[in-house]
């Protein structure tokens, strides 16, 4: 049985009431395990926000074994005003830390920062919030972040969604996880309502979701969520000891997190009916990307739990429990099924003509000389240094996204000319033998 969903746990705070705000505005979500090596990187960006109302920050320490926990009741100590420390007596599992910290949390709204990521702007949270107060139906903003790598010392911009801000619909952060690797929203980007995180707080168990921030994403956007053209956060790749590390050197673990993943991908297709297009692209790219790292150790229990999805998608009466091994029926459902993952994957620039994605590359480019000028403007001004490195941040992430931009508009126009010449060579041909 799931010892995280079974076992009682007692959880210990240790936090100042009489010197911190009553109801604060924003609660900063930190959850930490070993991240004794960049847990003061992550409270210092919380430290340093500019705000005109209350905020809080609440560690929930699941029983590290380095000196996390040191390190977050030291802080404590210096900023009793604003740290709330809280821990259990005994490890508890990160699903289960991450819903008693969402339960601590006392704010209107919730901002997350996993322990070993951190904030780099200091007017993060004021944004934010001005965006959720000024859209009162709108329960989830996000922006862009950089990647950070441990092993090689760099920083690289990530999460180009758009080149200004936009209002994204469900349905295109649905499809929107199927382009990022580490999901469509950076999780140190995201503030959501806190009144939102507590009607699904039932969604936050290992039985039924792998990674929680993928069912804020999902629910938190279902008026819509709105991403800021800003990169405020940086994601730690190859952090020692952190979730995705072990899912890269762990190949189990990886393939009993995806099965997981789209255990609970077919849940949420039942439980939101009106976007079961997006997430039957999503499931079906699940699949694919499970039949790709299966290994000959696993692939018997990846083909047995992806079997029966495709008998649900494709809905096909013929799969049933006798159906597993006619070798025959199942390569044509796995044919099928990469068949349609390539579709999945390149829905967007498909629907595009290359009209409309010449006028979208052209208006990257102009955008792109814009924040050229406003740079060159902002370093002969009086401007602070804050603001001119959010100028430069612009500016890469614009020629970011104009690259990418590019190079699909590039890729169109061979396929396109590709089947003209070939079409041309056909008709060549066809009247040589006439």
């Amino acid at each position: 049985m799931n010892q995280e969903a079974t076992c009682e746990v007692k959880y210990t705070e240790v936090s100042d009431p009489a010197v911190m705000a009553l109801v604060p505005v924003v609660s900063v979500h930190m959850i930490t395990y070993n991240h004794g090596l960049y847990l003061a990187e992550a409270i210092e960006g919380v430290i340093a926000q500019k705000t005109d109302f209350p905020i809080e920050l609440v560690i929930g320490d699941d029983c590290s074994t380095d000196n996390t926990r040191e390190i977050a009741l030291d802080y404590q100590c210096r900023y009793p005003h604003l740290i709330r420390v809280i821990y259990p007596d005994h490890n508890a599992g990160m699903h289960r830390n991450f819903r008693q910290i969402n339960d601590a949390c006392r704010g209107e709204f919730i901002a997350y920062c996993e322990g070993d990521d951190y904030w780099i702007d200091p007017e993060k949270l004021h944004e934010q919030v001005a965006v959720l107060s000024r859209l009162k139906n709108i329960d989830i903003t996000f922006h862009s972040s950089y990647f950070k790598s441990e092993k090689q010392q760099t920083i690289i911009l990530g999460h180009v969604n758009s080149s200004t801000d936009k209002l994204y619909t469900l349905s295109e952060v649905i499809d929107g996880d199927i382009h990022y690797a580490m999901g469509f929203m950076p999780t140190a980007s995201i503030m959501v309502r806190r009144s939102l995180i507590m009607s699904i707080q039932d969604w936050f168990d290992a039985r039924v979701s792998p990674v929680g921030d993928h069912i804020v994403e999902v629910f938190g956007s279902r008026n819509g969520a709105y991403y800021m053209n800003r990169p405020m956060s940086v994601y730690r790749r190859e952090a020692s000891g952190s979730w995705s590390e072990r899912m890269k050197n762990d190949p189990d673990a990886c393939v009993e997190m995806h099965l997981q993943f789209l255990s609970m991908l077919m849940k949420l297709k039942q439980a939101i009916p009106e976007q079961e297009e997006a997430f039957l692209r999503r499931i079906i790219y699940c699949c694919a990307h499970l039949s790709k790292i299966g290994t000959d150790k696993n692939f018997t229990q990846i083909k047995e739990s992806i079997l029966p999805v495709l008998k649900d998608i494709y809905r096909l009466k013929a799969i049933d429990e006798y159906s597993i091994g006619n070798e025959q029926l199942e390569g044509d459902l796995f044919t099928k099924l990469s068949i349609d993952c390539g579709k999945t994957k390149e829905l967007a620039d498909l629907n595009c003509g290359i009209c409309w994605q010449f006028l979208r590359v052209a208006k990257s480019v102009l955008d792109y000389g814009v924040l050229i000028l406003k740079v060159i403007n902002t370093n002969y001004s009086n401007s602070s240094g804050c603001e001119r490195q959010i100028a430069k941040w612009k500016v890469e992430e614009q020629s970011s996204y104009l690259f990418a931009r590019w190079k699909r508009f590039r890729k169109l126009i061979i396929e396109k000319v590709g089947f003209v010449l070939k079409a041309a060579a056909s008709t060549f041909l066809a009247r040589q033998k006439c």
